[in-house]
């Protein structure tokens, strides 16, 4: 498990640091402390600089632009051609791109080190012309690139920039076919607006006809009782087909005849349903979850993190959730007086222009609870 993490250059961060950690490790903190960014940073630390994982932090983000360029010279008549680009920029401190911008993550386990550097490099007119080739109206490429270098050894070591500093799809595609991906623990980071359709039936594959199917089931059950069964619905690629659709599932009720589509029992159940099937898939690796009460009832706060606790045992998984909410800090006290583990629970307090998150231990947690003191 990670003990201590760092970060330099990151978004908002010049230096970070979050040390103590266990195996749930809860933020906490203001709006715009950099909650969210933490949780980035060890997604792109267990991806090994994966240009893809980039792509998803920054397209989630709504860091994108749409350039207009030129067209080829070989036609008669050159037309605008429009690109997608997502803005590299934003992941700097300064939200500048210029050789030498660098920003790096680095963690401590129980295992050798892990890190990752992205710096933007100035490429020669040699090196352009061997690394990406000709551009498609055979003017040589932006003389940007981001060059990526870690431990263990990251996926793509060089990601080209456009002219305007930004990374392209196909950028993202050619790296995803140049390079295999490294043989790391797995990871997924879970959004506030949590996984899609697509996503989720992605891992429920693996999940199904396996003992991991009971977690999910008691997951529901943290919510609805009565919920006896949950399938996939065969045809779970509507017409209408909408990447942020929430369905795909069916879920049986007792004594309801008919199944009832998941989309139909609020945001609440869809999270929960991420959360059980996506833990199952990240053994020995780390799960991350951004805002994880979100469309929960506190009521459901305390058994919502014994379930958690267990399967993060049970999957050898460590968890790096964030909240707003008290009643999710302070539920956090029941798993502390049943585990068994050495501080196996801690909240990690980010303050605005801090260098370091303010650790609370188990005992602390426990404490807390008991006396009702604010740690948000």
């Amino acid at each position: 498990m990670i003990t201590s993490v760092n970060i330099q250059g990151y978004r908002g961060f010049d230096r970070f640091e979050m040390t103590g950690l266990g195996r749930i490790n809860l933020l906490v903190g203001t709006n715009n402390s950099g909650k969210t960014s933490v949780l980035e940073g060890i997604f792109l630390l267990m991806e090994a600089g994966d240009p893809y994982a980039l792509w998803q932090l920054v397209s989630r983000r709504g860091e994108r632009a749409i350039i207009s360029l030129p067209g080829s010279d070989r036609e008669p008549t050159p037309a605008r051609r429009i690109q997608l680009e997502l803005e590299a920029c934003h992941l700097f401190r300064g939200h500048e791109v210029h050789p030498g911008s660098k920003f790096s993550i680095s963690a401590k386990n129980q295992t050798p080190e892990r890190s990752i550097v992205f710096t933007v490099m100035e490429l020669s007119a040699k090196d352009r012309a061997e690394l990406f080739g000709p551009a498609d109206d055979g003017t040589l490429p932006s003389r940007l690139a981001l060059e990526v270098q870690g431990t263990p050894p990251p996926i793509s070591s060089m990601i080209p920039l456009s002219r305007t500093g930004g990374i392209t799809p196909e950028t993202l595609e050619s790296s995803r076919r140049s390079h295999r991906r490294a043989a790391i623990g797995s990871s997924v980071f879970i959004t506030t607006e949590s996984l899609t359709m697509q996503e989720l039936i992605s891992h429920w594959n693996r999940v199904l006809l396996t003992p991991a199917e009971g977690l999910v089931l008691a997951a529901l059950k943290l919510i609805d009782r009565d919920i006896e069964r949950i399938g996939l619905q065969a045809d779970a690629q509507p017409f209408f087909y909408n990447a942020m659709t929430r369905g795909g599932f069916l879920i049986k009720k007792r004594d309801v005849e008919q199944p009832i589509p998941i989309g139909s029992m609020g945001d609440g159940m869809w999270r929960l349903l991420a959360m059980a099937i996506v833990i199952t898939q990240c053994r020995g690796g780390v799960l991350l979850v951004d805002e994880i009460d979100t469309g929960l009832h506190y009521t459901v706060m305390s058994r919502m993190w014994q379930l958690i606790f267990g399967a993060a045992k049970e999957f050898n998984v460590q968890v790096f959730a964030t909240t707003h909410s008290y009643d999710c800090v302070h539920s956090l006290a029941q798993i502390c007086a049943d585990a068994d583990e050495i501080n196996p629970v801690t909240v990690q307090r980010v303050e605005p222009g801090k260098a370091k998150a303010v650790p609370y231990s188990t005992g602390e947690i426990k404490l807390a609870a008991e006396r009702q003191i604010e740690m948000r």
